[in-house]
């Protein structure tokens, strides 16, 4: 059960409880995240998430824009990745010969 309270009956939820409901809508969305967002998420700095990406053990870039100047994280991608880091495949990951 999410706890609200009540403020000029307007009802808000619970400042300790905000957080985890609005990862979860986000979640749920399959919201974007900015490549600055997942260096702090997961800590890794944006060359080390190009190397990875590039081996296929880190999440794929969407493009947000119809020339692909901006891009993102789908927010799911990096929740999977962030399960297991070390056994994360990128699906449709090409490998280089």
């Amino acid at each position: 059960m999410l706890n609200t309270i009540e403020n000029n009956k307007v009802v808000l939820i619970d400042p300790d409880e905000e957080a985890e409901v609005v990862a979860h809508l986000l979640l749920k969305m399959n919201a974007f995240v900015s490549i600055k967002t997942a260096e702090l998420a997961t800590t890794l700095d944006k060359m080390t998430q190009y190397r990875e990406r590039k081996e296929g053990r880190f999440p794929k870039l969407v493009s947000l824009t119809h020339h692909g100047r901006r891009k993102a994280y789908r927010l799911q991608d990096l929740k999977n990745w962030m399960k297991n880091p070390s056994t994360y495949h990128s699906p449709n990951h090409q490998a280089k010969d």
